[in-house]
Order: C-alpha cells, then structure tokens, then sequence
C-alpha cells in the first residue's frame, strides 16, 4: 500500500533527478589529466615491441611496419569490429524472447458499481472490486515478426559485404605502407652513406674559407680572386647544407613508419653498389590492365557497394509488405480473485502502412536511383585504375631511367674524384677543385640514391595498383624473424619478375612480332673490312647491267680506302652487314660484286646497277 509517505518519496527522487540534469556542465582535462593520458598512451605505443638489436634490412623494415605500425593495427581493428558485427546480425534473424515482470499498487481498491443500460438507474447494492489493491504480474514471451526477419536478413548481407570492404581498406593500407617504406628506407640508407662524406667536406670547405679570409685581409692576392674562390666555397658548401637537410629528416620518417621511438639511434644495413639492382618488370599492359580490375582494392570495395545498394532496393520492397506477427507467451499474476493465476497465451497479429504502399514508387525510384549511382561510381572508378594502369607503369619506366643516368653521371664524378685526390696541390686551386669535386661526387651520390627510391616507391605503386599483396593470404609464422624472413622470400620473387607467374603463362602465348632489321653505322675503316664470305650463288648467275652510257666520272667519286664508311653519303657496306636477313639472289649477287671492288682498293669501271639498290631501299634497310 501506497501511503503519503511514498508519494513523497516519489516527489523528492524526481525532484532531484531534474535538478541533477540541469547541473550537466562541460568539464574539460585538467593538465594533470593530460599528463597521466599522454604517458599512460605514450607507453602504450611503444609496449609489446621486439627492441632493435642490429641493421635493419629493407625487409626487416617492412616486416616491422606490417606488424607494429598504428595505422595497420587500426584497420585491422576495424575489420575485426566488422566481423564482430555480422555475429551480431545472425541474433537478429531470431524470434524475440522476452521476459516480464511488473508490480503495482493502489491506496484504495478498484471498487465500482453497476448501472442499468436503459433506466440508467445506479444500483444501491454495496460496492464490489476484482482486484487487489497490490499485486505483481510476470511473463515469458515468444513473438516473431516476418517483416523484421526480412529486414533483419538484407542487414546481416549487408554487414557482411561490409566485413569484406573493412578487408579491402586494410588491403590498401598495407600497399600504400609498403610503398611509403620502401621509399623513406632509400633514403634514410642515403643518409647513412652520406653522412660522413658529407661532414668531411663541409670541414674541409669551411677551412679553406678561412683560409681564404685571411689573405683577404692580409692583401696576399687580388681581391677579386679570393672573393671568387670564397664565393665559391660558399656554393659549394650551401650545396652540402642542403644536401644534410633534405636527409635528416630521412630516418625520422622510417621511425614512424615501423613504430619505432623518434630519435632511437637505427643503423641500416645498406645493399653494396653493385646489388642496388632495378627490379624486373616483363608483365604485358593488358595483363597489367586485367590484374587490376580484378585485384585492385578501390575496385573490390566499390563491388561490394554496388551489393549494398542492391539490398537496400530489396529492403525498399520488403518494407511496403505488411508485417504478420506470431507471440506466444506462459503468463502469471498474484491477484487473489482470479480463478487461474497461470495461464498460456498464442496469438497473431497483421499490420500494415497504407503509407508505404502510396510512397512505393519514389521509395522504388530512389533505391534504383542509388543503384544507378553506386555503377556510375563504379565505372568512373574503373576509368581511374584504368589510367593509373598506365601512369603508374609509365613513371616506373621514367624512375628507371633516372637512375640508370644518375648511376652513370655518379660514376663519372666519382672518377673525378680519384683523380683530384691524386693531385697533391694545396693551393687554393687545386684545395677548390678538390672541394667542388668532391661535392659534385657527393650530390651524384644523393640523386643516385634518390633515384632508386623513386625507383622503388614507383614500383611498389605500381604493384598496388594491380592489387598484388606481398605478404600471402596465410602467414604460418607471427614472430618478427620468421616474417621478415617470408617478406624476403617474397621481395626476390617480385625483383626477380615471377610476381604474377599466372598471367606470365597467359602472356606466352601471344607471338611477339618479328624485328625489323635496322641499319647501324660502321665506324671501321674499308681497309679493316673482312672479306665478305662468298654466297651459294656464283656471281655469274647475275645477269650483266646493260651498259651505261654516263662516264664514270657523273657517278658520286668513292671515298679514299682510309675513309670510314660512316662518312660516305650513301653506305651501302653497312646496309649489307645488316641485311642478312635477305636472302634473295639478286641481293647475295649484289654483296658478292661489291665486297670485291672495295677488297681491291680501287675505283669500279662500272657503275653499281641501280635496281639493287631500289630493292634494298624497298625494304627499309637503309
């Protein structure tokens, strides 16, 4: 029973309830908050993380990164999220069991009396109640609706092709990891190389300044000369400054990238010149174009869209259906008047929006419209790999040539700088061209290094592209060796051109088009020329030129024996070295007649046939 008492209680617990909500004010860290919240995360970043104990190869860097990199965890979290999802999706495709339970009570009992339908006259017999004042009820129902088991279906498909687009995101995130490795690897190994070289020069340069001060200021030279050589040295050492910036932030960046603490002291175990080798790279273009548009990460998720929009049109459709209702429930109540305290319910129960039914061709239109939309986006996407097929194979085609010049223009200088190191002038002359030399060398060395990380960022873009995945779909070993150790596997599979060996059997079969002969420039002397080698047809087979009645002397005179034949304004010798794919007699005839004139060393009596030489011309020897 419910007396003031309660009542009063009721009053004081809603009172304070609504001053409570009104107090909500905003209270932000305070700065002893924020310290304890930034150790207890910067613990955390770095916890759990196999200490570095030697160099780091550029696989044990991606290994690192593949493993202990903040931004791969975090996909992987939300890809595991995803799936947590999907289980549970599956709960809600089952009915709903629920359980009651419920008290009540009144100060006065529900008495009440009757009244007469027609004379509407009260009845004046003593009030009566068929109920308690207090009582408590409970139940355990059942009850499935066909309309939610629908909707609840197309959501659990719908999560389900969000677990694999989770998949994709972590997909793209390891490629572009990789290739963001590879790239700041190269240059941090070019900052390690560097770094002395770089030291020893510039101390050098700065005690040739100074040197060059002083006799400015003692009046030992003209005063235009030093401050060239001054001006000099300071070009160069800008240079070196500049060089020593753009490479110390080098080895910061590939800390991040594998997670490990900025400023640890990380030595890199850096390849010999002669293995800096240019990945190979044979995979035809419309094989490259196939790979992509089935492996490409964008692509796949953009598919899983499109099934997405699919199942919300088929939820549009599902949800104008009306909705049957099934319960059953075991009930019980403690009120004393009921004959039967416990009883079993069943029941069914159709509803239906006559709204949905009047709003079902724009709610049709819109879902087709999304579906509409999702293709469109999925082909434009398409459109995009597509070039970026091309782009990205283009520009790993340029970083190669890039380098393989910067490898020749570093070759050079680094002779240079042998020779200037075997000069033993120590005047300002000889201390500045060492200097400049030296600098040269050092900044060929830089673009050398720089551009064989284009080289290798360039090729990892392109392999992202395509969607090929370095590491397999199941990596036996977790331990940070054994993966490093499948990275390396791995990486000399893909630099040795067996990355896609599938498409490299279908590329087989296509027959490549035969070369075309081309005609080379012959720096050797007639005189040096062999003896051509004698032709199964015998030169007597050739029927002889008509005679001609120009005088020798209208023909072009043929250069002197010691002239190359490059020089000649029309080599035919040449043309005859790279024509043996022609094997015509005429042709053999020709090579035969005139291999003899220019052996013999003289001025032919008769001139060359002009047919011949047609010939030739029509098959584009020449």
């Amino acid at each position: 029973m419910i007396g003031r008492n309660g009542a009063r209680l009721l009053a004081t617990v809603s009172l304070t309830a609504l001053l409570a909500a009104c107090a909500v004010q905003p209270e932000p860290f305070t700065t002893d908050q924020l310290n304890t919240k930034a150790a207890a995360d910067r613990q955390a970043m770095f916890e759990k993380i196999d200490a570095v104990t030697g160099p780091i190869t550029l696989p044990d860097a991606i290994a690192r990164a593949l493993k202990y990199n903040l931004d791969k965890r975090a996909k992987v979290m939300e890809e595991a999220l995803a799936a947590g999802q999907t289980q549970v999706d599956k709960w809600d495709l089952l009915p709903k069991l629920t359980a009651d339970a419920g008290y009540s009570g009144r100060d006065q009992p529900a008495a009440s009396r009757s009244r007469d339908l027609i004379s509407q006259t009260t009845s004046t017999s003593n009030p009566t109640y068929s109920a308690d004042r207090e009582g408590a009820t409970a139940d355990l129902g059942l009850s499935w609706n066909i309309l939610d088991f629908g909707v609840s279906y197309f959501n659990a498909h719908q999560n389900a092709d969000r677990v694999l687009i989770a998949a994709e995101h972590r997909r793209k995130t390891v490629h572009n990891l990789i290739q963001e490795v590879r790239y700041a690897y190269w240059r941090a190994a070019a900052a390690q190389a560097l770094e002395s070289r770089v030291q020893t020069t510039v101390a050098e340069a700065k005690d040739a300044l100074g040197r060059a001060r002083t006799v400015e200021r003692e009046n030992l030279k003209a005063p235009v000369e030093s401050l060239r050589f001054q001006k000099s040295l300071l070009e160069t050492m800008r240079q070196l400054t500049a060089i020593q910036q753009e490479l110390s932030t080098a080895i910061f960046e590939l800390s991040a990238l594998i997670n490990v603490p900025p400023g640890t002291k990380l030595v890199l175990d850096v390849p010999s010149e002669d293995k800096m080798a240019v990945p190979d790279w044979s995979m035809p273009i419309d094989t490259m174009e196939e790979a992509a548009f089935r492996d490409n990460p964008d692509l796949r998720e953009h598919g899983y869209l499109a099934r997405i929009a699919v199942d919300d049109t088929r939820k549009a459709i599902v949800k104008m259906l009306p909705g049957i209702t099934f319960t059953a429930s075991r009930n019980w109540d403690s009120d004393s008047l009921l004959v039967y305290r416990q009883w079993y319910e069943a029941g069914a129960k159709v509803t239906w929006n006559l709204f949905n039914v009047l709003s079902a061709n724009s709610t049709l239109d819109y879902a087709h419209a999304n579906e509409d939309v999702t293709q469109a986006r999925r082909m434009a996407l398409r459109m995009a790999v597509l070039a970026q097929v091309h782009v990205s194979e283009r520009q790993f085609r340029n970083a190669v040539s890039q380098y393989q010049q910067a490898d020749d223009l570093w070759q050079v200088d680094k002779r240079l700088v042998a020779l200037s190191e075997a000069k033993t002038d120590n005047n300002a002359q000889g201390v500045l061209e060492r200097v400049a030399s030296e600098a040269s060398a050092i900044a060929s060395q830089l673009r050398r290094f720089q551009t064989y990380a284009q080289v290798e960022q360039a090729y990892a873009k392109m392999q992202a592209t395509l969607g090929q995945d370095l590491l397999p779909e199941e990596v036996k070993t977790t331990d940070l060796q054994g993966l490093s150790a499948v990275v390396a596997e791995r990486l000399n599979d893909w630099n040795m051109g067996s990355q896609a060996p599938e498409f490299q059997a279908k590329a087989v079969d296509v027959p490549a088009a035969p070369p075309v002969p081309e005609a080379r420039p012959v720096a050797v002397p007639v005189a040096a020329e062999p003896e051509p080698q004698p032709v199964a047809t015998p030169v007597a087979a050739e029927p002889d030129p008509p005679p001609v009645a120009t005088p020798v002397a209208a023909e072009p005179a043929p250069l002197p024996v010691k002239t190359p034949i490059a020089a000649e304004p029309a080599p035919q010798t040449a043309a005859l070295e790279t024509s043996d794919a022609i094997s015509d007699p005429l042709t053999a005839a020709l090579r035969g007649k005139v291999g003899r004139l220019f052996a013999e060393g003289g001025t032919p009596v008769t001139p060359l046939p002009t047919p011949p030489v047609d010939a030739l011309k029509s098959r584009e020897v020449w």
